[in-house]
């Protein structure tokens, strides 16, 4: 690079240092503000479990997959076990999603890269869940890590700081629990010889990894690296969320949607146009010729591949969509409408059957004309690929070797996953993404829209074109899938940004002036839009339960009783050692925040307490309270849990307060 384009990359720099000021902010300030949600408890206590004893033990119906424990698990290690290093495990992934879009520079322009980093950096949701100690930003990075992973050894690019960075820290990953495990299995008593173990193990893994990155650094200038994190990034994928064979499937659907495309338009169109975003005449003139098909057994495949998915849309347009208006039409409501496997009948799975083997056609036809002779090359990267795959993921379900189970627990997900995915929450209706979007991530949806007509009409973009493909058809996904949360939704809206920033963009550089303005107004509204929404949702109305993203939250009043519990715990002389019973059978996530009160016990029904110092009860359970913990509890108060669960301090009458009401006197 020259000096004069060093110094034409200064403003992009800039703007790429204020972005990730921006996401960083957002995403670590006050970040015990908002009391854990319940799903946020549930992983805490596994968390809990892990850091104190060392044990985990993936199972499969107990929410998702393992790598969020053990990402948290190392940052708890260096900064405790606290709200704060939690969700701060997930907001550094947040973080690197951000920054990770200003790698697309080469192939949406810096604006377009600047302003899907822009966009990641504010959307509320992205905010939101990234501020939130679940799956999901894990989740959305794993899938960028797959896109820029295919991308960049696709496109041959020389490997970088960032992957060479990631590949020896993924390498770190791989050995150094084998080293601890092996130091574990010696059983030395003698803590000195422990110690020199580890340090020698560590040594000895240290400079394996050391000549492995040599090898990948010498190989075809380390691009084989990329494919390796890809291959990781899918794994790591599998092991957040069950949902990941559909990012993974809408990725695959993607490419062959881009390869269609391009084929059909440039037979109705002949080359694209020059002029920018002006509309096309088709002309269907010469229809195979303008193909470029120069064989009948090329022109067979391109009917099998467009007769399979026609088949396959015009089978789902039959078993969902007519459903769907025929019960609307109806009922007015189509919420209850949900057509599962167990619905399916013989002809649904015959021509599923159909569709599938005429879309494998083609792909039996290019494989058998491929030579028969695979290359050394091929043959040692697909072997590397197959290790990575499957070392990460039997080291991650098996909790670093400690618990052989996990592989067969982690086949066992999909028949979980497959019986919420068509009864949990479904209650919000087929359009709940729709309604959510537009309501608090329309900028989001309306400038991808805008970004993926001119990918298609433009039709030369071939990135564009898969992006925009892989955002509607995740949206599409998900659309269709009766399981629906708020969280869900940041699945797509990350390639929506990404082809958002390529829409401003094309628009910012065009040659006419009415397109230019055009894209600084929308950037402008959608930057103050967004802006306005992240902070009115992360810092104002965060337990609001009519925002979009809070659901079914806990309330900010819950974090009173725990300041509550805390003074008369500390009245008591006892600290942490104050007998605290939870008889109120909602209580999530209680148990995260009095995770260092050994005496506190969660019963989640009625038990008998009469020398505890502390009761939490339910508003559920007030009709029993009086007569059970009357003779030796006051009330101190009641605190709301999340919409419809309110709870009941007691605490035991020598230790309350004057000021404090008899049990009977709950309501008055």
């Amino acid at each position: 690079m020259d000096k004069g384009q060093s110094i034409n990359e200064y403003p992009w720099l800039i703007g790429c240092l204020i972005i990730t000021a921006v996401a960083v902010f957002l995403r670590f300030y006050q970040l015990e503000l908002v009391p854990l949600h319940h799903d946020e408890g549930v992983n805490g206590f596994f968390l809990t479990t892990l850091f104190r004893s060392g044990v985990y033990k993936y199972d499969p119906s107990n929410y998702h997959g393992p790598d969020l424990y053990y990402a948290a698990l190392a940052v708890t290690k260096i900064f405790g076990l606290t709200t704060e290093s939690i969700r701060g495990s997930v907001g550094a992934f947040g973080v690197s999603t951000v920054v990770a879009a200003f790698f697309l520079k080469r192939y949406i322009g810096r604006i377009g890269s600047l302003t899907a980093a822009l966009l990641l950096a504010l959307s509320p949701g992205m905010v939101y869940i990234s501020r939130y100690f679940i799956h999901e930003m894990l989740f959305v990075f794993f899938s960028f890590g797959i896109f820029l992973g295919c991308l960049f050894f696709i496109e041959k690019q020389k490997v970088g700081i960032f992957a060479v960075g990631m590949m020896a820290t993924l390498l770190l990953i791989c050995f150094l629990p084998s080293a601890l495990n092996l130091v574990g299995a010696a059983g030395f008593e003698n803590e000195t010889y422990n110690l020199t173990l580890t340090v020698a193990l560590i040594a000895v893994e240290a400079v394996l990894i050391f000549l492995i990155m040599r090898m990948l650094l010498g190989w075809q200038n380390g691009r084989p690296i990329y494919l390796l994190l890809a291959t990781a990034s899918a794994v790591l994928l599998f092991a957040t969320k069950e949902t990941a064979f559909i990012t993974v499937g809408t990725m695959a659907a993607a490419v062959v949607c881009v390869w269609l495309w391009r084929k059909i338009y440039r037979a109705a169109i002949g080359e694209p146009q020059t002029n920018e975003l002006e509309p096309v005449a088709l002309n269907w003139t010469n229809f195979r010729e303008r193909l470029g098909v120069s064989n009948n057994a090329e022109f067979f495949l391109i009917q099998c591949a467009v007769t399979s998915v026609t088949i396959f849309l015009s089978w789902l347009t039959v078993r969902v969509a007519v459903p769907y208006l025929l019960a609307r039409n109806n009922s007015g409501s189509a919420a209850n409408v949900v057509v599962t496997a167990d619905a399916w009948n013989n002809t649904d799975y015959t021509i599923l059957a159909i569709a599938l083997s005429l879309a494998l056609i083609p792909a039996a036809i290019w494989f058998y004309d491929k030579p028969k002779r695979i290359s050394s090359e091929f043959t040692i990267i697909s072997v590397a690929v197959a290790v990575v795959f499957l070392y990460v993921g039997v080291l991650f379900f098996t909790s670093f070797f400690t618990y052989p189970e996990g592989i067969s627990k982690a086949f066992e997900a999909y028949t979980f996953w497959t019986k919420t995915g068509s009864k949990d929450h479904t209650q919000n209706g087929m359009w709940a993404y729709v309604k959510w979007g537009m309501k608090i991530e329309s900028p989001i949806l309306l400038l991808s829209a805008l970004g993926t007509i001119i990918a298609l009409v433009k039709a030369r973009h071939r990135f564009a074109i898969f992006t925009g493909f892989w955002a509607f058809g995740l949206f599409a996904a998900y659309t269709i899938i009766p399981y629906k949360t708020p969280w869900l939704a940041l699945s797509f809206l990350l390639p929506m940004c990404i082809i958002a920033g390529y829409g401003i963009n094309e628009l910012l550089a065009s040659r006419q002036i009415g397109l230019k303005i055009l894209g600084g107004l929308l950037l402008i509204f959608a930057v103050g839009r967004l802006g306005y929404q992240t902070y009115d949702l992360n810092f104002v109305r965060y337990d609001d339960d009519s925002m979009t993203y809070v659901y079914a939250h806990t309330k900010r009043g819950f974090l009173d009783l725990i300041k509550q519990i805390t003074y008369y715990a500390d009245k008591s002389g006892k600290s942490r050692d104050a007998s605290i019973e939870v008889v109120s059978p909602d209580y999530w996530s209680m148990p995260w925040y009095l995770r260092d009160y050994p005496k506190a016990i969660f019963h989640g029904q009625l038990a008998d307490a009469n020398t505890s110092e502390m009761i939490v009860a339910s508003e559920a359970q007030k009709a029993d309270l009086t007569a059970r913990y009357g003779a030796h509890y006051k009330y101190i108060g009641t605190y709301p849990l999340r919409p419809g669960v309110e709870l009941y301090l007691l605490v035991r009458k020598d230790l309350a307060d004057p000021n404090a009401k008899e049990i009977y006197q709950i309501g008055e």
